[in-house]
């Protein structure tokens, strides 16, 4: 299971600090978050591991909740729910690169048959 995330909501995941998720490449098993919530920070990085919220009509930014555990929620899930999703979608991922490369991806990134690495 994946120890850090940061999600960037309607933007981009971040995974143990290392790995990245376009927010087009989160897949359909995602766990919904709120318009609510502007970013999901749970990390070991210096700072607090919070919520940030924000006025889905403005975007201006409304507080921070601080997360202290990974049973604590986010939504309707929970962190230890997103971390789990996170290290599942960056399996999938990482496979579907193998699997692109394998099938002989061509210079104009497609591999032989025409499909691209999210077909795999």
């Amino acid at each position: 299971m994946a120890t850090q995330i940061t999600i960037l909501n309607n933007d981009g995941i971040k995974v143990d600090d290392e790995f990245h998720i376009n927010w087009a490449d989160k897949g359909e098993s995602m766990p919904t978050l709120p318009n609510t919530i502007h970013a999901v920070i749970w990390n070991n990085l210096l700072g607090q591991n919070e919520i940030q919220s924000k006025d889905p009509a403005t975007g201006n930014m409304t507080g921070n909740t601080n997360l202290n555990a990974t049973s604590d929620a986010v939504g309707s899930t929970t962190i230890a729910a997103l971390l789990t999703w996170a290290q599942t979608r960056r399996d999938e991922i990482e496979a579907s690169y193998k699997a692109f490369d394998d099938a002989g991806a061509g210079a104009e990134g497609t591999a032989s048959e025409g499909k691209t690495w999210k077909d795999y």
